[in-house]
């Protein structure tokens, strides 16, 4: 459950920065909704995710009942721009689960 909520922890800090940019930004409207230009790497870069939490009662036959918590974190990094062979994007989408 740490490493869930440090995941979380760690993909909101990600996120902020790239919330508090312009997104009417020309270098990025080609890419859509969301991309900020970062300066430092010159590249359009988009953050989101989600965080879950569930809690759920299961009866399997012979065991009686269970009951748990379970939670996820799910995020994604989008990087675009141009580079000296063309086109460039990576994706990166780092999960976390417990259940």
């Amino acid at each position: 459950m740490l490493r869930t909520i440090t995941a979380a922890a760690a993909l909101f800090a990600l996120a902020v920065p790239a919330l508090a940019g312009d997104k009417t930004d020309p270098r990025c409207s080609q890419y859509g909704e969301g991309f900020t230009y970062s300066p430092d790497t010159g590249m359009c870069i988009k953050v989101s995710g989600e965080l879950r939490a569930d809690y759920g009662i299961r009866s399997q036959t012979g065991f009686g009942k269970q009951t748990g918590f379970g939670s996820g974190v799910k995020g994604q990094v989008d990087a675009r721009g141009d580079s000296e062979f063309g086109a460039f994007r990576a994706v990166i989408e780092p999960t976390a689960r417990k259940y």
